[in-house]
């Protein structure tokens, strides 16, 4: 008798230890239990990983709004990598490190294919100065529709920058986003840009305006 209430302990341990693992698992992954589903009459269901329903919300930056909709970014960066374009890039074989971040920032035009070794082949977000839009819209088709899912950072100065139809560089952007309704191209407000300004201008004591 002694034997038989032992052995059913065991099981139901064993039941609970198995249950116990099962949870773990798919809180962690995406798993396919197709034979345990099937006793609860749900063949081959696929779960749902607790990283999937449970993200940390987006942040909201107001600083920089969306040409076409007028929208804040929204965006959320756990581990960044900002790639530089100097040619100081080539040969150093981080690109898999790299493709590793969260966020991969870069600037300007600065290419990834065929150096995709050095600099990675991923790209979150492009900070790109008023001065270097035209070298984006040289190869538009590349950078607002097969890029479409990166994040293009606009900033410069006011009066480049200004909606009122006086702006040279927010007028080029307006029409990119016309043509490519999908690119995500963002500006920096004129609070921002004047903030951004003064952190300049404290680092280096020179007027950005001027570089």
């Amino acid at each position: 008798m002694a034997c038989i209430l032992k052995r059913k302990s065991m099981i139901a341990v064993s039941f609970i230890a198995a249950f116990l693992f099962l949870l773990v698992v798919r809180l962690v992954n995406e798993v396919n239990f197709p034979l345990l589903l099937n006793c609860f009459g749900q063949p081959g269901t696929k779960w749902i990983p607790f990283s999937y329903t449970y993200r940390r919300p987006l942040r909201t930056h107001y600083g920089y709004i969306n040409v076409r909709t007028q929208e804040p970014l929204q965006l959320d960066c756990d581990l960044c990598a900002i790639v530089s374009n100097s040619g100081q890039m080539v040969g150093q074989k981080v690109g898999n490190e790299i493709d590793q971040s969260s966020c991969i920032w870069r600037m300007n035009n600065a290419p990834t294919k065929g150096y995709e070794e050095d600099v990675g082949r991923m790209t979150m977000i492009r900070v790109v100065s008023h001065t270097s839009v035209p070298l984006l819209l040289k190869n538009p088709d590349y950078f607002f529709k097969e890029a479409n899912a990166t994040i293009y950072v606009i900033w410069g100065p006011f009066r480049n920058m200004r909606k009122d139809g006086n702006g040279i560089v927010y007028n080029m952007l307006k029409k990119t986003v016309d043509v490519y309704p999908n690119a995500q191209i963002y500006v920096t407000t004129e609070k921002r840009m004047s903030y951004c300004d003064g952190v300049f201008k404290k680092e280096t004591g020179k007027d950005s305006d001027t570089c």
